[in-house]
């Protein structure tokens, strides 16, 4: 039987992989630079092995940098997640199945779709991002192309997404981990209930009031959309499911609404400019099951 500290743990392993997946289409959705390559590579182990859609084996480093060279300048790819299951096997591994709509759009515009399976192996703790150790891409059959959908948006605002749940819900880590996911101080706000949080000494002081009234905390998103308003600037829309424990190990759970905007510098993740934070249903004590 699953403990509540066992599913709390799987959770946050879960979201990191779930970060780390969305992080790799992007280097495939925007033109290529030499930087996004390198980056790109920050996400594997030392050994691993990727299948590519053509059957080709890809286990250097060296080899993967002179694969993505061939593809054109002007392509454009985009990748629409429709399933994603993440599962552990041991402290250190992870698996994670995925099923993907593909879209491709060449120079001269016209475009193609297929769907695509996901295979993909990833070995690290929930405090650090896990790294890909295998990921083989299976063709599973074509479909009409119909109007291209740029899906870099949203695949930049889940990445960002799953690596803030995958930090949050360990609050004790500190600020530390989250300052690449937040604006300059005084240029975001955090509106999570309670006075606006707007530098990072009050979200040091949030997470450690959080990590004395929660003991566990898990989080499933629902609803999600993402809306570039204008060039670099993402509007997110999403519902998260919360269930956790409090201090006195209670259970708990309980749904709220979250409006993001982010900003898109080109770094790892988009930074965020604004949360605000609005219960549809109020965290409140879970019934137990007779």
């Amino acid at each position: 039987m699953t403990n509540e500290s066992d599913l709390y743990r799987q959770s946050r392993r879960y979201h990191a992989a779930k970060a780390q997946f969305h992080r790799w289409f992007q280097l495939y959705e925007r033109p290529r630079t030499p930087e996004l390559v390198e980056r790109q590579l920050q996400m594997f182990a030392d050994r691993f092995e990727i299948v590519t859609a053509g059957g080709a084996t890809v286990r250097t480093r060296e080899g993967y940098r002179n694969g993505i060279g061939r593809y054109g300048s002007e392509d454009r790819h985009g990748h629409r997640v429709q399933r994603v299951t993440v599962e552990e096997f041991g402290f250190h591994f992870l698996s994670l199945q995925a099923d993907v709509l593909y879209q491709y759009r060449g120079a001269a515009g016209a475009v193609t779709g297929a769907h695509v399976s996901y295979e993909c192996e990833l070995t690290g703790s929930a405090d650090f991002e896990p790294l890909f150790t295998r990921l083989r891409i299976t063709p599973v059959g074509s479909t009409s192309g119909g109007e291209f959908i740029d899906t870099y948006p949203a695949n930049r605002a889940l990445a960002l997404v799953y690596r803030w749940l995958s930090l949050v819900e360990e609050p004790s880590l500190g600020v530390g981990p989250f300052s690449e996911l937040l604006a300059p101080d005084n240029e975001f706000s955090l509106r999570f209930g309670s006075a606006p949080i707007t530098d990072r000494r009050a979200v040091a002081a949030w997470l450690q009031a959080s990590s004395q009234r929660v003991a566990t905390s898990r989080h499933t998103v629902a609803a999600f959309s993402a809306t570039e308003t204008e060039p670099g600037k993402y509007m997110v829309s999403m519902d998260f499911d919360w269930h956790g424990t409090d201090a006195g190990d209670h259970p708990r759970s309980g749904r709220v609404h979250h409006e993001w905007t982010l900003v898109d510098t080109g770094e790892r993740y988009c930074r965020i400019l604004q949360a605000q934070a609005t219960p549809i249903i109020p965290i409140s004590r879970a019934r137990q099951s007779t």
